[in-house]
């Protein structure tokens, strides 16, 4: 429940051994490569240290990088072209790669072209063919008049276009039609819309001006082959036939390929794996410090990884140097990665902290906090056996889908179903005995003895919640050495302290708390006096000068606005934490009106599809 512990590693190895070694760091998926500041590393130290103590023993291989990369690229384009071709899910495998070369990967592609290339362009120019005559059978399906082909298309100066206009502008030709140098006769329609189909006669000299018409009219061209013969229906017969013919013979293509289909995919995905690594390999490889015989790379690893990374690189050669610093050995400078570390119960939450940012590496890992908090207001506001039984079920159903999501909605039903006990309540329903005779809350939140203390909760909750993360801010803006918004901030500690005095002051009016309310405004106006000040108070415990930099007056005009700022937003963070027990009172009403509707209808089954279903919305 924090942030992973991580190390810069600092790996010394002799050039020859680049590619390797590189490789088994990428299968492993253990290193972060991040290069910022990385003066602060003492790469060129280190290197000259090691660069007579690694020898190369052999003169170094240079390898051309911009060619491997245009090679692997088109090898991807290739591999991904036959996939799509033959409906193959692509994934990147590296289990399975460490000892297929890239010269065998490439190989293996120029053999399946090879010996599936002829059969892949078949394949795909009788789709072509298929979708295009699927195309042509759809349009003629919309004729309600018999049309002789032959004899249309063996006009010599006239032309004609079929398509479709709407029953509007179809109108508008009716008004102008002894304007129209053309000829337009109905000849179907489409019943899912407001559209007919028209065939259109014009003579070819006309040929421009008559398109430009249509387009005026929204004309939508429905294709019609040149090569059609005799009437609508022999042509449907015709395409029918063409259709089953070639979907035969892409059948057996399909099944010359697909005989070994499992052997393909295997195939495929090593091939594409391959080249993957290759480009990860070569991303990699810009971010070194080269030397005659050495490289230097840095990368950050968690802690706990360093011995098996050194085991990896040890398995590959015996001439290397691997070593890791600190992230505090480095200076303030360098910032490590930041890796959220939660165990199972919390770890889903990590999907909505990332959203919003990670935090840094110095600070509070706020996932724990969010998880409970989050848990504990979704079962406050929607506290209900049934309904957590739905939402959890919905997250046991997604579970292989959206693991992420299913984590948290599994979460939020349980805490959904805890609070349901306390509220005595199922599907909305309250007066079920077991379920009644343990609830914490009798007669449920709308109880009228109930609905203050259950808004009280709520913005007692709030309280206990600003007041954690307050503390979170001000144990992180210490960690960053911020003693600006730590101790005189809006959210450090004199923001607290204006927080608390206006919890206290409502407390006073209502008589909650026997002090004089003059004391809680007095440290509100006090707490706003120093965020005012917060700029000189901390440049004089810094003991800088001048205490304000800048324009005095712009400076105290923009602290004015913050001032304001933080009385509005402390008011309204204070109460919204009302619309917790409230959203409790709202879906306890809720249920109430859904039970009606149930009661409204006969059958036990319907009425408890109506009681899920208003779970469910």
């Amino acid at each position: 429940m924090a942030i992973e512990k991580m190390k810069l590693l600092s790996l010394v190895g002799t050039r020859n051994e680049e590619h390797a070694i590189l490789q088994e760091l990428v299968l492993s998926q253990k290193v972060h490569i991040n290069l910022e500041n990385s003066e602060t590393y003492g790469n060129n130290y280190i290197m000259h240290e090691y660069e007579a103590m690694l020898p190369s023993g052999e003169k170094v291989q240079e390898e051309n990088d911009a060619e491997t990369e245009s090679v692997c690229r088109g090898a991807i384009t290739e591999v991904e072209k036959i996939a799509s071709e033959l409906q193959i899910d692509l994934k990147v495998i590296l289990d399975q790669i460490k000892s297929y070369s890239k010269a065998q990967a490439l190989a293996d592609l120029q053999a399946l072209k090879e010996k599936m290339g002829p059969n892949i362009e078949s394949i795909m120019e009788k789709r072509k063919q298929v979708s295009r005559i699927e195309t042509l059978s759809k349009n003629l399906s919309y004729f309600n008049k018999e049309i002789d082909f032959t004899i249309l298309n063996s006009l010599k100066y006239i032309k004609y276009e079929v398509g479709m206009l709407s029953r509007e502008n179809r109108l508008h030709i009716k008004k102008n039609y002894e304007n129209i140098s053309a000829l337009v006769f109905e000849i179907g329609e489409v019943e899912a819309s407001k559209e007919d189909i028209y065939i259109v006669f014009y003579l070819g000299e006309l040929e421009e001006e008559t398109h430009k018409l249509l387009k005026s009219l929204n004309w939508q061209v429905l294709e019609i082959d040149e090569d059609l013969r005799d009437g609508v229906d022999t042509c449907k017969a015709e395409n029918e036939k063409k259709l089953e013919i070639l979907k035969k013979q892409i059948s057996v293509l399909e099944k010359d390929i697909f005989e070994t289909k499992s052997e393909l995919v295997s195939k495929l995905g090593r091939i594409y794996s391959r080249m993957q690594l290759e480009l990860k390999i070569l991303e990699i490889k810009e971010h070194l410090f080269r030397g005659n015989n050495v490289f230097v790379l840095n990368a950050w690893i968690r802690a706990r990884d360093y011995n098996k990374l050194e085991e990896k690189v040890s398995g590959i050669t015996d001439k290397y140097v691997m070593m890791a610093r600190k992230a505090s050995d480095l200076g303030e400078e360098v910032m490590p990665p930041t890796l959220l570390k939660n165990n199972w119960l919390f770890r889903p939450f990590e999907m909505i902290v990332k959203l919003y940012g990670l935090p840094s590496y110095n600070e509070i890992d706020p996932t724990p906090f969010l998880a409970i908090t989050f848990c504990l207001m979704f079962g406050i506001m929607f506290g209900d056996v049934g309904q957590g039984l739905v939402y959890f079920l919905a997250g046991v159903f997604i579970a292989n889908k959206i693991p992420a999501a299913s984590g948290i909605l599994k979460r939020l039903g349980a805490s959904s179903i805890l609070f349901g006990f306390v509220y005595g309540s199922v599907f909305g329903l309250e007066d079920i005995p077991v379920i009644r005779d343990i609830a914490l809350v009798h007669g449920g939140p709308l109880n009228r003895p109930n609905i203050m203390p259950v808004l009280i909760a709520g913005v007692v909750f709030g309280v206990a919640v600003l007041t954690v993360s307050f503390a979170i801010g001000i144990i992180n803006a210490l960690r960053r050495k911020d003693i600006e918004s730590a101790f005189f901030g809006k959210n450090g500690v004199a923001g607290y302290f204006f927080f608390i005095g206006l919890i206290c002051t409502a407390l006073c009016i209502v008589g909650v708390i026997p002090i004089p309310i003059i004391v809680p405004i007095l440290v509100m106006i006090s707490m706003l006096v120093i965020m005012v000040f917060k700029e000189p108070l901390t440049h004089l415990m810094e003991g800088s000068r001048p205490l304000i930099k800048g324009d005095k007056g712009s400076y105290y005009i923009e602290s004015g606005f913050e001032g304001v700022e933080t009385i509005l937003s402390t008011l309204s963070n204070s109460i919204s934490f009302i619309r917790v027990g409230a959203f409790a009172l709202n879906h306890a009403g809720l249920f109430m009106a859904f039970k009606v509707m149930a009661e409204m209808v006969p059958g036990e089954i319907t009425k408890f599809i109506i009681l899920v279903l208003g779970n469910i919305l």
